[in-house]
């Protein structure tokens, strides 16, 4: 099975700590062991026409920039079962990580446009080794993966009749396109334990990621317990999703929890490097996470400063327009922190011709 995505430690590191939500899911399943482990969670028939200990992965994504911020995306081609190394006969398994809670109406739309795109990279690849001549040209099958992480479980992914209107009369003239759906909220706890491998037991502290702090330490003591056994060949596949583990304890649990989970941690590192390397990490995502939390106070300090000045320039310019102002107005402005609608007031002033007609409300 081949390796990762040729990235060195210390960048998968940095994304962990520094765009964890976005990341960290997707270092993991860079490692096509932990994919082999997500698609045994899977009831297709499809993937058992997959050799899923040849895969290896492609070097690129396909997600809309407009969408980075819910989605990430791994892409990887392995075999077909029964194909020799040199026939050819190889599938291109893309998997769509969606981080958000809420399903998007236009997901079926948006597998097509993805698919669609990955389509014409094959193309492209092909042009780029062999010129503009598509004799002999076969696109390589899809198979589109949806992975769902959020808290709430979604329903279903849908497909594209399912967005236009009377779509089912339509299906003919239509591309119909059903994704493979890993609905992380709805797999059972034993289905994960049970079948998942080493990431199904990740994927079970991802599950747990709301329960009480007593509950997810006595998981986490599990989780640890599990992966202590790991084979010497698997050793940097184990070291990565400790890291995970790490990251993941200090974005999701409260601070009164991480002391004694990072000491657990620790504890479960294989080597002093690890080890050291874990108390890096959890400095790096503390320091991390103040700096963001400033960064989030001097923007709520800016806005409040907008605030202020919105309300001080309406009543201003109100007693100039229409003179003194009644108490429960000037008490409604003060006790109006919306800045779209400060504006909106101010806006008003000019066409107004009473104070009525501003609208200000108590």
């Amino acid at each position: 099975m081949s390796g990762r995505i040729g990235k060195t430690r210390e960048s998968r590191l940095h994304a962990l700590t520094r765009n964890f939500p976005e990341n960290g899911m997707k270092l993991l399943l860079e490692h096509p062991r932990n994919v082999r482990d997500l698609l045994a969670l899977a009831r297709d028939d499809i993937v058992h026409k997959v050799d899923l200990d040849r895969m290896h992965l492609v070097p690129t994504t396909f997600i809309a920039s407009d969408y980075r911020h819910l989605s990430s995306d791994v892409v990887l081609v392995a075999p077909l079962r029964g194909a020799a190394h040199s026939s050819g006969r190889r599938l291109m398994i893309t998997i769509l990580i969606e981080h958000q809670s809420v399903p998007d109406p236009l997901m079926p739309l948006r597998m097509v446009d993805y698919v669609t795109q990955i389509y014409r990279f094959q193309v492209n690849r092909w042009r780029a080794r062999h010129g503009r001549s598509l004799v002999g040209f076969r696109l390589m099958p899809v198979l589109p993966v949806v992975f769902h992480t959020g808290t709430r479980s979604w329903e279903t992914v849908g497909t594209l009749p399912d967005l236009i209107e009377a779509g089912e009369h339509f299906r003919r003239i239509t591309p119909v396109m059903e994704s493979l759906f890993l609905n992380l909220p709805a797999i059972s706890p034993e289905t994960l334990e049970r079948k998942g491998g080493y990431l199904g037991w990740v994927l079970r502290m991802v599950q747990a990621r709301r329960s009480r702090p007593a509950a997810f330490s006595r998981l986490l003591d599990r989780l640890l317990l599990h992966l202590k056994p790991m084979p010497e060949l698997e050793r940097a596949r184990g070291e990565d999703l400790l890291s995970y583990i790490h990251a993941f304890v200090y974005h999701e649990r409260e601070a009164c929890e991480k002391y004694s989970l990072e000491d657990k941690l620790k504890a479960a590192a294989w080597t002093d490097d690890h080890r050291r390397e874990l108390s890096r990490m959890g400095k790096t995502i503390a320091e991390s996470l103040r700096d963001e939390g400033r960064a989030e106070g001097r923007e709520e300090g800016r806005e409040e400063g907008r605030v202020e000045s919105a309300r001080s320039t309406l009543v201003r310019l109100l007693r100039m327009r229409f003179g003194e102002i009644p108490q429960n107005i000037a008490l409604c402005i003060d006790d109006t922190s919306d800045l779209v609608q400060l504006n909106a007031w101010l806006d008003r002033i000019v066409t107004a011709g009473t104070l009525e007609e501003m609208g200000i409300f108590p």
